[in-house]
């Protein structure tokens, strides 16, 4: 078996990413107990603990609120799909992008310090491949590729023929950038700007009236005002609200949110998908991804 760590920004992001692999590249949700898992992920034998319950368990807890001790610390698993025609397993990882560098290498060094600590082969998952996705923001596609070089060198290797939407093998593991952004002529731009067409073309009229609503009321100093993926977001919840009141962005785009027909409509859906189901295995037949 296969895993994937998908690093996310978000929890929409999550979502987005689950929901575009369920649309486009045959995954289903994986709704196991921890305890089940694959190890390292789960547990390896009656009296060994998995990667995922120790993290859970390190909580200083009586160092920490209680709202903060009410939720997993960042890098968070937040959620798993599988394609079992290939028996990979995709493990959806909330880690705040790259501002949250620090403990987004700190699970990987566990997560290879676990490994190496086994004869080969004496896991369920016998490789694991790294795909991180980022907003392009105002810095743009290159600079955000150079950001992640610099920062996660040090840990993967050579990371120099990195580039948007490909994988890169002369690294300890199969390391993968995607970079949301608004077009090949315009590099800038945020997730929000494919989520938008998505959810008008679901409910146009309430998403024209949210957008109203937003644009009439809103005032310089409201964060919403702050930026467009700022903007965007609003509107988006604004619209899903009929269905979802009173539930996040997240909701809105969930599973019984909009409908699977507009991820399977949506280029950047198929485009992320046709990046994480196409990792470079080392341990592949000659002629497969």
């Amino acid at each position: 078996m296969k895993a994937v760590l998908v690093f996310c920004e978000g929890r929409h992001d999550v979502v987005f990413a689950q929901r575009s692999l369920g649309a486009h590249g045959g995954c289903t949700w994986v709704d196991k107990h921890i305890g089940e898992l694959p190890s390292p992920f789960g547990p390896k034998g009656a009296a060994t603990q998995g990667l995922i319950a120790r993290r859970l368990e390190q909580h200083a807890l009586e160092d920490l609120t209680l709202q903060a001790a009410a939720h997993p610390p960042l890098p968070s698993f937040e959620s798993i799909v599988e394609n079992a025609e290939t028996s990979t397993m995709f493990f959806m990882v909330r880690g705040h992008g790259q501002d949250q560098i620090g403990p987004v290498l700190k699970l990987l060094a566990s997560l290879d310090v676990t490994i190496s600590q086994e004869p080969a082969g004496s896991f369920d998952v016998s490789e694991y491949a790294a795909a991180f996705l980022f907003d392009a923001n105002g810095e743009g596609v290159a600079a955000t590729l150079d950001v992640f070089r610099n920062r996660y060198a040090g840990h993967f290797g050579d990371l120099s023929d990195l580039e948007h939407g490909r994988w890169v093998t002369e690294t300890t593991v199969p390391v993968g950038c995607f970079v949301f952004h608004k077009s090949a002529e315009d590099p800038t731009g945020t997730i929000e700007d494919h989520l938008a067409p998505m959810v008008k073309g679901v409910w146009p009229v309430r998403f024209s009236d949210a957008e109203r609503f937003v644009e009439d009321k809103r005032d310089d100093g409201d964060r919403v005002s702050s930026g467009e993926s700022e903007r965007l977001k609003a509107i988006i919840t604004v619209a899903g609200q009929f269905n979802h009141p009173g539930d996040p962005m997240s909701i809105v785009i969930g599973r019984n949110g909009i409908p699977v027909a507009a991820f399977k409509g949506a280029r950047t859906s198929a485009e992320l998908t046709e990046f994480l189901t196409r990792v470079p295995w080392r341990d592949a037949p000659d002629g497969e991804p």
